[in-house]
């Protein structure tokens, strides 16, 4: 312990002149560890009522210690081989590090080294960059900004290592903070400051959860209802014209059980994420990399969230996107074009991993990310259902069929299917995409995220995938709108998931008035049974409605936020969107 207070004495001249006056006694107590320790990073919390600075912070000292403790094995295996001979060769090096140049470590070494083999340069090289990265890493984590890590960083390792110390005498400081407990945890970050409230309400969820409950139930009986009507056309029918139609409204009728497919893609999701990282790993071809930009994309990634890890690949299909390993853990492949963002604009780079951490924070990634069953289901149910359902049904009218009439009114009672059953899952999936941009405009602003957005125009991708991708990502038009606050805000996105069902409404209805009139109604008992139609939708939605209600009223709350004043500016745009799902909710029951 005494040990280490001389140095900590020595290190606070140098780097923390203002902290010299008890630097051995804060050396002491750290070196000692248990609760002495723990008091050192223990910051105030207002004290007793009319005491003076609440919260005062505990200081560089204590973090600058923690740090070097963190980073001595590292620099304790640099000098353990002996390849450097005394301390004017490491001081050297240390300034070139600094200086961004890179000298020969062969060179450096002759100063007063014996020579080591030249496998073990580049080892030695590293364990040195390692060191300073893990200082830098843990001084940001403690509140330090970055130019101020870079600076202490630098004077911490000058003055251990500077010539007048032998290496004798760092080896023992070294040794002696190793055999003291390890350093600290680094603080847990709060994403977004001190609260949640850059998150929008978990759509994606609900929507899985409540048609889980609900939607595949009902789906599952209307199709087994339909299947017997059609089934009784085809087998009470003599061979012709009924039995015809029966059978390819029967085939068509298939494509409307896709929906519960892609639930039960986002239910595989949940249960096997170890299988789904791996596959996304072998596939993308990611592995550990200990680049250096790699390394500070990692060292970023972990002050943000220490339970993400990051694998590599050199393919240029995207930036980065978030994937599940596990329960509670999480990957983030980072694809080339990012490491190259990461030096041409590092505000830009960091948006990008912030919109992935979001996901994380917000658990879709579970849901979305790479190899997601449900966003592959969700783009391929288009496609597949125009095959499967649509084309049969134009096939037959189109070769003039003779109940061509009635089954031009079914073509589009089955294209209603499309906005019927789709777009809620899109736009729970652009909510989610939108939600994890607000964490990356809150931390690095609006311009950072749209200058990422812009360069996802350049990577390679053909129209068919573009456009696929508009399914699982809104435009880059949308986002950079929203980004810059556009839509009326907050509001606007609150708003954006109940005015969904009043669209669908709207859509469905626009393909059912002319349905029922093919079917030989006149046009005021087509629009009486399309109201009537619409009332039975609210009713079959009623639950999902009175929910989604419930949730924009309780959601401020569950992100609350300890200032007063955002607290009720975060309160009034999902009390305003709630109004829309509670009034669709009473009209059900008319």
């Amino acid at each position: 312990m005494e040990l280490v207070g001389a140095w900590s004495r020595r290190l606070a001249e140098r780097l923390t002149p203002h902290e010299i006056d008890f630097a051995a006694e804060v050396g002491s107590a750290y070196a000692e560890g248990g609760e002495r320790r723990r008091r050192l990073f223990t910051p105030g919390d207002g004290g007793e009522t009319g005491g003076f600075a609440p919260g005062a912070g505990i200081g560089e000292l204590p973090a600058i210690l923690d740090a070097l403790r963190a980073a001595a094995d590292h620099l304790h295996a640099f000098l353990a081989d002996g390849m450097i001979g005394n301390t004017l060769a490491v001081y050297a090096l240390i300034q070139a590090r600094r200086s961004g140049k890179t000298p020969s470590l062969e060179r450096t070494a002759a100063t007063g080294g014996p020579p080591s083999p030249a496998r073990t340069i580049p080892d030695q090289g590293r364990l040195l960059d390692q060191a300073i990265a893990v200082l830098m890493e843990r001084l940001i984590a403690y509140g330090l900004s970055r130019e101020r890590a870079e600076q202490q960083t630098y004077r911490l390792l000058e003055t251990v290592f500077e010539p007048g110390n032998t290496l004798e005498e760092i080896q023992a400081l070294l040794a002696a903070l190793l055999a003291t407990d390890p350093a600290l945890p680094l603080p847990e970050p709060r994403l977004g400051g001190r609260t949640r409230s850059w998150m929008l309400p978990p759509w994606l969820w609900f929507y899985l959860i409540a048609y889980l409950l609900v939607g595949v139930p009902g789906l599952m009986a209307d199709w087994i209802r339909q299947a017997g009507d059609y089934w009784t056309l085809i087998t009470n029918s003599p061979v012709g014209v009924a039995r015809t139609a029966g059978i390819v409204l029967g085939a068509a009728s298939i494509a409307q059980l896709f929906p519960a497919l892609i639930l039960l893609g986002a239910m595989a999701s949940l249960l096997l994420p170890g299988f789904r990282g791996r596959r996304v790993e072998r596939r993308h071809d990611l592995r550990v990399s200990d680049n250096p930009v790699i390394e500070e994309i990692a060292a970023f990634v972990r002050r943000q969230d220490p339970s993400i890890e990051i694998r590599f690949s050199e393919s240029t299909r995207m930036q980065a996107r978030v994937y599940p390993v596990g329960w509670k853990k999480a990957r983030i492949a980072v694809f080339l074009p990012l490491t190259v963002l990461w030096r041409a604009d590092p505000e830009a780079a960091e948006a990008v991993l912030l919109h992935e951490i979001a996901h994380r924070r917000q658990r879709d990634h579970h849901v979305v990310g790479l190899a997601s069953p449900f966003t592959w289901l969700v783009r391929a149910w288009g496609p597949i259902f125009v095959l499967v359902g649509l084309l049969p049904i134009t096939l037959y009218v189109a070769l003039g069929g003779a109940a061509g009439r009635l089954l031009t009114g079914q073509l589009l009672v089955h294209a209603a299917v499309i906005p019927r059953m789709l777009l809620l899952p899109v736009v729970a999936l652009w909510l989610a995409e939108l939600s994890a941009d607000r964490l990356a405009v809150r931390q690095r602003g609006a311009d950072a995220l749209i200058r990422a957005l812009a360069l996802e125009r350049t990577l390679p991708g053909g129209r068919l995938r573009r456009a696929g991708r508009v399914l699982t990502h809104p435009p880059a038009a949308l986002r950079r709108k929203v980004a810059r606050g556009r839509f009326c805000g907050l509001t606007g996105l609150a708003v954006a998931w109940p005015a969904t069902f009043v669209v669908r409404l709207v859509l469905v209805s626009a393909f059912a008035l002319p349905a029922f009139m093919l079917t030989g109604e006149d046009i005021g008992a087509a629009i009486a049974h399309v109201l009537q139609s619409i009332v039975r939708g609210l009713a079959f939605d009623r639950l999902i409605l009175g929910g989604s209600a419930v949730l924009l009223v309780v959601w401020p709350w569950i992100v609350r936020t300890r200032d007063t004043d955002d607290r009720n500016s975060q309160f009034v745009p999902y009390a305003v969107a709630a109004i829309l799902p509670l009034a669709l909710y009473m009209t059900s029951f008319i």
